[in-house]
């Protein structure tokens, strides 16, 4: 493979020292040197052809970090009863514009990590690249199947010149619209994006 190339590609991540897996995909659209996987993945993709099979471990440097002792707080439980929450172990947080979880609730005190879930785990992963996206519709629909997603299959799109006009399921945001826009100008070189949404009139069901 080279940088640039679109792939379909069958990976599985687990974390090293348990085995759990924490990510899998079949059949996954993945532009090569894309920034679509962790860096330290993306450069092995290059040493792989078509059906070849490959198992990596990265390390936590090169993944998710080393956990850092100074994003984890303690909270006084009264500041959740202030809100009406009951704090429980393993409940999502946002704080500080930070996402974490609640990791212990002991002695009216609540113990927070901001810390990834994966930080300080060395990360295993087998990686087969199944087949190589060489239609251009094909490869316009990977992009957005990646951002949305939504199955190649159930996209259409239109591609005429520099142009492309691409259908999507309703109300994706506009984050990912971004994304899907600056990756089809960068890697297929288009020099304009529209997208078209469709809203259509749900059926009323008859009464007996």
């Amino acid at each position: 493979m080279q940088n640039g190339d679109f792939v379909r590609l069958a990976y599985t991540g687990k974390i090293k020292e348990t085995g759990q897996i924490f990510d899998k995909a079949e059949d996954a659209p993945v532009i090569v040197g894309g920034g679509y996987l962790l860096p330290a993945i993306d450069s092995h993709l290059e040493s792989l052809t078509i059906g070849h099979k490959k198992s990596v471990e990265i390390a936590p440097n090169d993944a998710f970090g080393q956990r850092d002792s100074k994003l984890i707080k303690i909270v006084p439980e009264a500041e959740f009863k202030k809100r009406d929450v009951h704090p429980v172990p393993g409940m999502p947080i946002e704080a500080d514009d930070m996402r974490g979880r609640v990791t212990a609730v002991t002695s009216g005190r609540v113990t927070l990590d901001f810390n990834h879930p994966l930080a300080g785990k060395v990360l295993a992963f087998d990686l087969e690249v199944k087949s190589k996206i060489e239609n251009m519709d094909d490869k316009i629909k990977a992009v957005a199947e990646f951002y949305c997603r939504t199955p190649a299959d159930k996209l259409k799109c239109k591609a005429d010149g520099k142009e492309v006009e691409l259908e999507l399921p309703p109300a994706i945001h506009s984050v990912f619209k971004k994304k899907i826009a600056d990756d089809l100008i960068k890697w297929l070189g288009f020099t304009k994006v529209k997208f078209v949404e469709i809203f259509e009139k749900q059926k009323e069901s008859k009464e007996l």
